[in-house]
């Protein structure tokens, strides 16, 4: 079913204001925490602090002279003015948010929207990792403009798969995103039974995981480390798609999904996988289908021609043939 315009509009705002709100964001997060002076033998001292990985940094600026004081003021204004915007932007949002909700935008639940607001407000991170489970076909859905089958509802968890060139594999990078994690949830762990899946308090769960070349330069990774599945990598070719939909309160919230159409041919071809669970099977040959048909009849940018075709994994191709005339 098509979105309709309103729901275009809103989808359209909603991107705008999200762009807006992390623009914002970004330029805070460049700006130390704060400034103070300190008296020392008579004497003030200026000095600034920001807190980095949960521990708070302190650096020296300089002693009191006009130049200094003009510093302090320049910066007390500066943090005065994005604060304004942000919550000006915020304010917005949470006017708008009721009516986005109200119009059944592509949604996914609030903490995911907080995890990946805050992964995407994290430059070293954001580029190297794509949303692989239930929750990427809301994006596809906000990419084609329209509304999947019933049926299709994603459960509340998060799967990445990361995304490396071999030269640039990063074995830090789970580390670092468990950190964030922690900021948006204390109670996030790694899970003893699976040192792939982080959960908190409420057993809400992401997974990562990573394609077997990458797999043994990431062996290094403590605490929280990726598992490695063949057929990973396809979902790195192509085109991702990243969008701009709501979480279930109403907020925006960036999502970025591998390319639609190696999504859809890697989740048929795990439907016919040896001793996968007849749920799961019949969950990936539903969703691979229902997206392929999404593709050919709604993402004319997403072409399935000669040259795609061309490209494709052999392992992919049989899944081509019937489903994409």
């Amino acid at each position: 079913m098509k979105l309709s315009d309103e729901q275009l509009r809103g989808l359209v705002n909603a991107g705008q204001l999200y762009d807006a709100w992390k623009d914002v964001m970004v330029e805070l997060s460049q700006v130390p925490g704060g400034m103070y002076w300190r008296v020392i033998n008579s004497r003030e001292y200026l000095y600034q602090y920001a807190t980095t990985a949960g521990k708070q940094q302190t650096k020296y600026v300089g002693p009191k002279t006009h130049g200094i004081e003009d510093k302090y003021r320049d910066f007390q204004q500066a943090k005065k003015d994005l604060e304004e915007r942000c919550q000006g932007i915020e304010k917005r949002i949470k006017e708008l948010a009721p009516a986005w909700r109200a119009l059944r935008l592509p949604a996914i639940d609030g903490t995911g929207g907080k995890i990946l607001r805050a992964f995407d407000l994290d430059s070293s991170v954001r580029q190297s990792m794509l949303v692989i489970g239930t929750y990427a076909l809301r994006a596809y859905e906000v990419e084609a403009a329209s509304v999947f089958a019933a049926g299709m509802d994603a459960t509340e968890d998060l799967d990445f798969t990361l995304v490396f060139n071999q030269s640039n594999v990063d074995p830090d990078l789970p580390r670092r995103l468990l950190l964030i994690l922690k900021e948006v949830d204390s109670s996030f762990i790694v899970a003893p039974s699976s040192p792939k899946t982080v959960v908190n308090k409420n057993g809400y769960k992401v997974d990562l995981l990573i394609d077997t070349a990458s797999a043994q330069q990431m062996a290094s990774a403590r605490p929280w480390k990726p598992e490695a599945l063949e057929g990973q990598e396809w979902l790195a070719r192509g085109n991702p798609v990243k969008v701009v939909l709501i979480d279930f309160q109403g907020w925006p919230v960036a999502i970025s999904a591998p390319d639609p159409r190696y999504f859809a041919l890697h989740k048929l071809w795990l439907s016919e996988r040896r001793g996968r669970p007849a749920a799961k099977a019949t969950k990936d040959k539903n969703q691979g289908e229902a997206l392929l048909k999404v593709v050919r009849g709604h993402m004319p940018h997403y072409p399935m021609d000669n040259s795609f075709l061309a490209g494709l994994p052999d392992p992919l191709r049989a899944y081509v043939a019937d489903r994409t005339r």
